[in-house]
């Protein structure tokens, strides 16, 4: 087991790197902020994400006869966001990625800020460590998206060659990690008949529809913002569990149990919305970044490694 969660912890961190990575390599900052500056989208996917979700965990805890350990796990599910996963996820839904990547950044600035003021008032009693949980979320996620977005502006030509090589490999370490979890499902099982996976499943299925109901007009946005509301950042609430819970195991078994029930769900959720909207004939579309020669002028067309 100390191998399995070895590998898994490094399968993680490769998929995070190279997902973050290879996404600032198709990046400008300008890009990057566009998304956000529908000040009305914003204001509704923080609400959905760190407002609604929260407050569904925390009726929860109060309604579900489940055990003090598998609450404090459910609301900690419920606080943090911004998961590299939903990128990919974007990309099956046929979502908007720029939009996605704008979110998910948003979302982890969030989560460090948000995560010292809210926990406590949902679980009185914690206490957490501010710099423990933001160190990790910055190297891990802000820093990769920083240097790719550096990079292609510094660098264009060898940012493109580079981006569907990390494409590549993260869709790899991302199968990989799907094969080490599998080792954890004994493990899981155990929470059956405690009301575990009905409140994990509940929560998780009420976040994707309220971000779903609160993402606008567009069908792409509306995909993008249940799934990047449905994902909840489960390496930061691993971080905070291993701080302020390491002698309660069964508040990390709840989290191991909805991360690999969330992920099961989302695959599954973003495979049929791709499926919908390649029926629909939207195509899986994400700029292409060279200039054109004649012109001077960037042309739009598929990144290689994205088309649907």
């Amino acid at each position: 087991m100390e191998i399995i969660d070895t590998l898994t912890s490094a399968f993680t961190l490769a998929f995070v790197l190279t997902s973050m990575f290879g996404l600032g390599l198709g990046l400008t900052v300008r890009e990057l902020v566009q998304p956000l500056t529908d000040f009305g989208l914003t204001a509704r996917a923080l609400a959905a994400t760190f407002v609604i979700v929260p407050a569904l965990a925390w009726l929860g805890t109060r309604v579900l006869p489940i055990g003090t350990d598998l609450k404090i796990g459910l609301v900690l599910m419920s606080a943090v966001a911004g998961a590299p996963f939903v990128l990919k996820a974007t990309q099956v839904a046929r979502g908007d990625v720029r939009f996605a990547v704008g979110l998910v950044a948003l979302q982890v600035v969030v989560t460090v800020l948000y995560l010292p003021l809210a926990l406590p008032l949902l679980i009185p009693g914690i206490e957490v460590d501010t710099m423990a949980l933001a160190l990790p979320l910055a190297l891990q996620v802000l820093l990769p998206l920083a240097i790719g977005i550096f990079m292609n502006h510094r660098y264009e030509e060898e940012a493109e060659m580079a981006q569907p090589i990390m494409s590549e490999i993260a869709s790899l370490s991302l199968a990989a990690l799907l094969i080490t979890n599998l080792a954890n499902v004994g493990q899981v099982l155990s929470l059956v008949g405690t009301g575990a996976f009905g409140a994990i499943i509940g929560v998780i299925l009420l976040a994707l529809a309220a971000g779903y109901l609160l993402g606008g007009p567009e069908r792409k946005t509306r995909r993008t913002l249940s799934l990047g509301t449905g994902q909840r950042n489960y390496a930061a609430a691993f971080v905070i569990a291993e701080g302020s819970f390491a002698g309660r195991p069964t508040v990390m078994l709840m989290l191991l149990a909805a991360s690999l029930i969330s992920l099961a769900i989302i695959l599954i959720v973003a495979g049929e919305m791709g499926r919908r909207a390649k029926a629909r004939g939207e195509a899986r579309i994400v700029r292409d970044r060279r200039p054109d020669r004649d012109s001077g002028s960037r042309m739009p067309g598929p990144t290689p490694g994205t088309q649907g």
